[in-house]
């Protein structure tokens, strides 16, 4: 069934099923009526509820329609192409650097809020290293949760991946430092980082992931990447937004890992974000399990999420 079909339901009427060809050419075919008819408010106020019940955001909503108002006398289905389009094109722009590459040596913060996915996200990654045959190294740079860091050594117990506590340094940067050390002693290809995410206090919040960076700026070697991935749940809509928003202004994001985007998750969000801030998809979590993780896929997303309103 075509995403727009299942996506707007009575908003675009009951269509045929139509084979669905590429990301450019996945419109059904329109029915007469469609054809004809023009769009007026009260579609346009069933298409809003849509594009809301979808968490796509307000900004979004209204920008999308501000878009088809623009556009006189526009039929239903130029409408459903249009809308098509716009979002597709989206997407698109926000995406065209969404590869990681697991090739290259790379040292990788993982940043977000607390329940949002970091353990379990930071042992899938670790497992996808694992089966690129690289061995990766792992570090709890959150000093405010004991816990985490008893989790995230499962979770690399899992992942066949090294893990690092610092028996002696209690502050972030000073055990990321060791861990750096670490990683280019031993011969490492990965490490990946463990960061705090407590937004509440954002202040702090961004003077201890600046220290991180300074840390990594002094001491990395030139032949190593750096990635800043911020982890965010599918289900948390508008506040998801505004969580990309201050994470990025704090650690200059290179991607997202989208996480618990199954059941009933929404993820229209991935919109506003991607309008706005232009920042990738890296990965999206789609279970419990280590090998639930997988690469972003625009054209698969898109038929996806739009299938669950």
């Amino acid at each position: 069934m075509t995403w727009l079909k299942n996506f707007f339901g009575k908003v675009f009427g009951n269509q045929k099923e139509t084979q669905e060809q590429d990301t450019k050419d996945i419109i059904p075919k329109e029915t007469e009526e469609e054809n004809s008819n023009l769009v007026d408010e009260e579609y346009l106020l069933e298409l809003e509820e849509k594009f809301l019940g979808l968490d796509c955001g307000i900004e979004f909503a209204d920008f999308i329609l501000h878009k088809v108002r623009e556009q006189d006398n526009l039929t239903i289905s130029q409408c459903k192409k249009l809308i098509n389009e716009l979002c597709i094109k989206i997407l698109e722009e926000a995406n065209q650097k969404n590869d990681f590459d697991f090739q290259c040596k790379k040292v990788t913060l993982i940043v977000g809020v607390n329940g949002v996915g970091k353990t379990t996200s930071i042992g899938k990654l670790a497992y996808k290293y694992f089966q690129q045959g690289k061995k990766v190294l792992i570090v709890p740079c959150d000093t405010f949760r004991a816990a985490a860091a008893d989790q995230l050594k499962i979770w690399a117990a899992r992942a066949n991946a090294g893990f690092y506590i610092s028996e002696t340094s209690k502050k972030a940067d000073a055990i990321l430092f060791e861990a750096l050390k670490k990683m280019q002693n031993e011969k490492y290809d990965a490490l990946i980082v463990d960061t705090a995410g407590r937004l509440q206090n954002k202040a702090s919040l961004m003077d201890e992931l600046s220290k991180l960076s300074k840390v990594i700026d002094k001491h990395l070697l030139d032949n190593i990447e750096i990635e800043r991935l911020l982890i965010l749940d599918a289900n948390t809509g508008q506040n998801g937004y505004q969580q990309a928003v201050t994470f990025n202004e704090v650690s200059q994001l290179t991607g997202i890992i989208l996480t618990k985007f199954d059941g009933s998750a929404k993820g229209g969000i991935v919109f506003a974000i991607s309008h706005n801030l232009k920042v990738p998809i890296k990965f999206i979590g789609t279970g419990e399990k280590i090998n639930n993780l997988e690469k972003f896929e625009l054209s698969n997303f898109v038929k996806e999420i739009f299938s669950k309103n």
